[in-house]
């Protein structure tokens, strides 16, 4: 098997990947940026279309939003023709004709791919920066902790209502915190598509939010956590089919909401003095940890596979437990928790994990409730 070749397979893949759609996913169709189909592998035709790959930015990416499973260019091709490594190679050797290419063409399509990949990188750092700005100017655009405005006190009554109230979290840290009276929610905006492209035509609705700063280890802001409210009451935002209530915009990757700093009540830039650390998914869950166990720092990643990529590495770490949600009927949150906990034992620290014996998390235990928020 020859891997000397694989970068330049998969840019060409990525220069022609409108063509390697219609071919892998003929029932499919482009919708601005992306290609949507149902997925035969697992023959869901009889649902919506949930398989969605990336026609632009880094053509290929593809996820396949009902089962979870994901993968770049090449692992599309492998997941689709059910082959193994050497098998998609082969095939996509085939669909680029390269097996009929003379040597200097090969060399032409590698010096392509190249400067296609600096490119490609160079435009992806350029991104990641631009999202990260426009995270902190989110965040920053909503009113401090302690500035008592009437977004403030909305936001206050809202976890005080789920059993967390915030002025009972020992060691808070208040920089984490804002609260705007009028966050857009993106989700009901309309758009239209253009030559490729996705415009916006109109914004969404504005409603009350919570405004959770996503720190990097060095305390920059990379990405923010917006968990909209509803304006007639202390609960979340009431959504429908596959809209949610919560949304993270940035670079989240690394990034964690600081909820409580331990006994030292220092934040990890400027911590001397190892605790341990419970790591979880919400912020609820993470209020309702900090309020119930002071002795440990607090981080909540937004999502469970962005558990994977906290810095559990920092010296204000001496050991992790991992705070579980009760997803055991989910086959796909069962396995991304097993590549969690992997990916945090290479820490080399102590690890465990807890879960609640009442509803789906710790915030479900302090309110003594079996439900599903």
């Amino acid at each position: 098997m020859n891997r000397s070749d694989t970068s330049e397979i998969k840019q060409a893949l990525k220069d022609r990947i409108e063509s390697l759609c219609q071919r892998l996913l003929p029932t499919g169709k482009r919708e601005g940026r992306l290609w949507v189909s149902h997925n035969p592998i697992t023959n869901d035709f009889h649902q919506t279309p949930e398989l969605k790959i990336a026609l632009d930015r880094d053509p290929g990416a593809w996820k396949d939003w009902r089962t979870g499973e994901k993968g770049d260019v090449l692992g599309l091709v492998q997941y689709l023709t059910g082959g193994d490594f050497r098998a998609a190679m082969d095939w996509s050797r085939d669909f680029l004709g390269l097996r009929s290419m003379t040597a200097e063409q090969r060399q032409d399509m590698k010096r392509r791919a190249d400067d296609e990949r600096r490119k490609a990188e160079a435009r992806a750092e350029a991104d990641r920066l631009k999202r990260m700005g426009k995270a902190e100017q989110v965040w920053n655009s909503g009113y401090q902790d302690g500035a008592r405005s009437t977004a403030e006190a909305h936001a206050r009554a809202y976890f005080a209502a789920r059993g967390c109230p915030i002025d009972d979290i020992p060691n808070r840290d208040m920089q984490t915190f804002r609260f705007s009276a009028a966050q857009e929610y993106w989700k009901r905006a309309q758009f239209r598509h253009e030559n490729g492209r996705r415009i916006k035509v109109q914004d969404g609705p504005k409603f009350p939010a919570v405004l959770s700063a996503m720190r990097m280890p060095t305390g920059q802001i990379s990405a923010v956590h917006m968990t909209f409210l509803s304006p007639l009451g202390p609960q979340k935002l009431p959504v429908t089919g596959d809209e949610t209530a919560k949304i993270m915009f940035g670079e989240a990757r690394g990034a964690m909401i600081r909820i409580s700093h331990g006994p030292e009540g220092e934040p990890p830039e400027t911590a001397t003095r190892p605790f341990p650390l419970i790591l979880c998914e919400g912020v609820e869950d993470g209020l309702s940890l900090a309020l119930a166990i002071p002795e440990a720092r607090v981080w909540a990643a937004g999502s469970l596979g962005a558990m994977a990529s906290a810095p559990v590495w920092l010296p204000c770490v001496s050991s992790i437990i991992v705070a579980r949600d009760n997803d055991w009927e989910k086959k796909t949150a069962v396995k991304q928790f097993e590549r969690v906990m992997e990916e945090l034992s290479r820490a080399d620290k102590p690890l465990t994990e807890m879960t609640s014996h009442l509803g789906k998390d710790f915030n479900d235990l302090m309110k003594g409730e079996d439900d599903d928020e």
